[in-house]
């Protein structure tokens, strides 16, 4: 179920609120203060910020609750568990929500050069119409080919151009692959190349974009916007569109500035089931983005259109605003704490610890636990006795560490596992 960020330098995993940053960044003024590890950090809390401050996102994240939730319970049901598990073998709805989310992803990639595209208008209404991806054509000339099905314009390029544009802006000499990062510059370079060396426009054009339950073709809605608009740009851009642009919800149609509250809201109420305990720090920071909701404003554009972007105070001012993921660097993990007692909060320590066991019973770190390449670097302390069952059968142990203490904490760890 899982979308991430698969980069050389990190990856954000959408569901857990988790970044991985593959080398070691120091979260503070000074020690971000090389351009580079700046621009890293900033391009995956992009990626954290997205799923909070738009409707595709916060409804992605409650789904990605709900099936936890329904996870947890058929585990507590079940006598024995076989992995690999994923529940979406065992409930035909999250079967087919997962199908949808990965018709509308779009391309992670593509095999060609891309020298110059072609969109017909007939495709952007076969994929709004079957729910998927933007089929693009495209240009290779160093091949002097054509290739109708180049690659597929979805929610993925939009969400990885727009991080990737911004980083940019920090670090010009920042590389990625043509897809999906440079995927929207090349679309706007084809349909309304006035705006096509403004990157800030582009970047509120995808905000919009992921205003919708189709992000591939939503964005086709803002550029049409964008041209009946051309007086309009960034923040009073993003404000008009919200506000005067309607979406069905629950059988009717509101505003997107509405929805976004009633989206939210949902989410709290989503993250507090998984979790299962009240929120307290990201119950905070949701109502940040429920008030920006609220005023027509986007917290994001704000900084990119009136502040500095290179300046570090003014990131760690968003920071206070909206909030952080769970960072993890080779070196160090940082979790949101509490200022009143310097420990993490238990719903940041209870997502970490859920995806752990999200992450083991998918096998998708093959038999260890996901976190014993940590333990075994000394990390932490003795405590966490690393042992043959860390590679193994993490369930059978009995000490002070993340996977036992959730598998206590979500009424697993009596369950018998067969790996």
């Amino acid at each position: 179920m899982t979308l991430f960020e698969g980069e050389q330098n990190g990856r954000y995993e959408t569901d857990h609120l988790h970044m991985i940053l593959n080398e070691h960044i120091d979260f503070s003024e000074e020690g971000l203060g090389d351009d580079k590890s700046f621009s890293i950090f900033v391009h995956e809390y992009v990626h954290y910020y997205q799923h909070f401050a738009t409707l595709y996102g916060s409804q992605y994240c409650k789904m990605s609750n709900l099936l936890f939730i329904e996870t947890r319970e058929f585990l507590k049901r079940a006598q024995k568990i076989e992995l690999p598990f994923g529940i979406w073998e065992h409930h035909e709805g999250i079967a087919n929500y997962r199908k949808r989310v990965n018709d509308i992803r779009g391309s992670i990639d593509c095999s060609h050069i891309i020298g110059d595209i072609e969109i017909d208008r007939r495709e952007i209404e076969i994929a709004d119409k079957e729910k998927k991806a933007v089929m693009i054509g495209v240009y290779d000339y160093s091949e002097n080919e054509a290739y109708e099905n180049g690659f597929y314009f979805g929610y993925y390029c939009i969400i990885e151009s727009m991080a990737h544009m911004i980083q940019k802006m920090i670090y010009p000499d920042a590389e990625h692959n043509q897809i999906p990062y440079e995927a929207v510059e090349i679309v706007c370079d084809y349909c309304c190349p006035e705006i096509k060396d403004d990157a800030r426009q582009m970047v509120t054009m995808c905000m919009c974009a992921l205003m919708f339950d189709n992000p591939g073709v939503g964005f086709f809605t803002v550029v049409d916007f964008a041209k009946e608009h051309t007086n309009l740009k960034g923040v009073a851009f993003f404000q008009e569109f919200i506000q005067t642009s309607s979406v069905n919800y629950k059988g009717e149609k509101h505003s997107m500035d509405y929805i976004g509250q009633e989206m939210l809201n949902e989410y709290k109420l989503s993250l507090q089931a998984m979790c299962g305990c009240s929120l307290e720090y990201y119950n905070k920071v949701v109502d940040s983005y429920i008030q920006d909701f609220q005023s027509g404003i986007c917290g994001l554009l704000m900084w990119l259109y009136t502040g500095d972007i290179n300046d570090r105070k003014q990131l760690m001012a968003l920071v206070d605003a909206y909030g952080l993921p769970y960072i993890e660097t080779p070196e160090m993990t940082i979790l949101p704490k509490n200022t009143n007692t310097g420990h993490p909060y238990l719903e940041t320590a209870a997502l970490a610890g859920f995806e752990l066991i999200f992450r083991r019973l998918q096998k998708i770190d093959g038999d260890e636990c996901p976190m014993y390449r940590v333990c075994k670097l000394g990390r932490f302390t003795d405590t966490t006795h690393v042992d043959e069952l860390c590679g193994k059968e993490q369930w059978k142990k009995e000490c002070e560490c993340l996977m036992v203490h959730a598998l206590k904490y979500y009424e697993l760890k009596e369950k018998v596992f067969i790996a």
